[in-house]
């Protein structure tokens, strides 16, 4: 049966063959060669031994095994040695104990746990570390809750509604565009007419003689000038910041409304553009078709905005804006009452052309009257869509800083 030993070098304990008794092994630690006590000898290992003085320190040989021999204790192998062998003990040689399992060594594992603060129960999580020289910024990065990723789609979508308020400003320089024009005649002289070639002349093409030329008098010129810069600049701020506050988040239900209004908007854009255009320098066939597709577009694009809107200030809990937007819809309904009714008993029965063989100049006193009528009406028009507006950003404001 195997044969426990202890080294008495680095200490450890190991087993060596039977067949190896009364010699020598190597310990498999140290390499330390360690004697194997015979059968016989193990068998004295518990009898009683006498004895002996203790060696002195500075005296004897050096042993195979490390140590200093002692001249006056007798060697176990030593042939010259006489008299009785002292028996060594079972905790000298490591037959009390069963011997240790040898430990091998444990390579790192090549993962590491993500940086952060420690909880309980949570498992590491299993990113390979960077190689070096490599930039850490490229590391993953936690994925946003749907609180974060909805807040991030509501401030977009509250800044697509600044370029609604700001298209709103140049709309309402539009109405007053009449006003002006009377006031300018009163105070200044008759507005510019005549030729436009003193203004705008392209060889070929605009204001120059010849068949295909195109020729735009002074007084069209100006109307381009006044109408169709804010019409440009609005029409283009609204589009944008219609698209811009599609970003909301899905489940609000205005998402695509508000998407859908924009793209429209751009679409009556076009055709009130195609129908300037062609009513005023080429193609007068195809006028009318630009025409319809611009009266289409902005019901259309009011419809779904004003929807989304109302939407938008339902889905935020703000019965305030909600009320907003219905007022607003209300004025836009008696405005169009006003437009299609009133201005028709106007004209019939109370306008100051009612039994006259002629018809006002312009730029008298009703005609100011009636351009000053229209400002006030278009104003408030403007301000209550100002004020829905307004009012749905504030309410994405205020549920944000929640």
């Amino acid at each position: 049966m195997p044969i426990t030993l202890g080294c008495p070098s680095c200490g450890k304990r190991f087993r060596a063959r039977e067949e190896s008794s009364g010699k020598k092994v190597k310990c498999p630690f140290c390499q330390a060669a360690v004697p194997v006590p015979t059968s016989e000898e193990a068998q004295n290992a518990g009898a009683p031994t006498d004895v002996h003085p203790a060696p002195q320190a500075a005296t004897g040989t050096l042993q195979f095994g490390g140590g200093l021999s002692d001249p006056s204790r007798p060697s176990l192998h030593s042939p010259a040695s006489s008299g009785p062998v002292p028996a060594a003990s079972p905790d000298a040689w490591g037959a009390s104990e069963p011997p240790k399992p040898m430990k091998l060594p444990v390579e790192p594992s090549p993962f590491v746990p993500f940086p952060g603060p420690a909880s309980h129960g949570t498992r590491p999580s299993r990113v390979p570390p960077s190689p070096p020289g490599h930039a850490t910024s490229n590391r993953a990065k936690p994925a946003k809750s749907a609180e974060e990723q909805a807040a991030a789609g509501w401030k977009k979508a509250r800044s697509g509604l600044f370029w609604v308020l700001f298209a709103l400003f140049w709309f309402a320089l539009i109405a007053a565009i009449p006003a002006a024009k009377i006031v300018y005649e009163r105070s200044v002289g008759p507005l510019p007419k005549g030729d436009g070639a003193d203004w705008v002349k392209i060889d070929g093409v605009l204001n120059t003689p010849g068949p295909d030329a195109i020729q735009i008098a002074k007084e069209d010129l100006l109307e381009l000038l006044v109408y169709g810069v804010p019409v440009l600049i609005g029409g283009l701020a609204l589009s944008f910041g219609r698209v811009t506050a599609g970003a909301a988040p899905r489940n609000s239900g205005a998402k695509g409304l508000f998407a859908f209004s924009g793209l429209i908007t751009l679409l009556a854009l076009a055709g009130l553009a195609t129908w300037v255009v062609c009513d005023r320098v080429a193609f007068r066939e195809y006028a009318l078709y630009g025409l319809w597709a611009a009266k289409i577009g902005v019901v259309l694009g009011e419809f779904w905005f004003l929807l989304a809107l109302a939407a938008a200030g339902a889905t935020l809990r703000r019965p305030g804006a909600v009320r907003t937007v219905g007022f607003f819809a209300l004025v836009v309904g008696l405005a169009v009452a006003v437009y299609f009714v009133g201005w028709d008993i106007y004209l019939r029965k109370i306008g100051p052309e009612i039994g006259r063989p002629t018809k006002l100049e312009a730029g008298s006193d009703w005609h100011f009257y009636e351009a000053a009528a229209t400002l006030l009406g278009w104003l408030v028009i403007v301000g209550t869509y100002w004020r829905a507006v307004r009012g749905v950003r504030a309410a994405i404001r205020e549920h944000v800083a929640e």
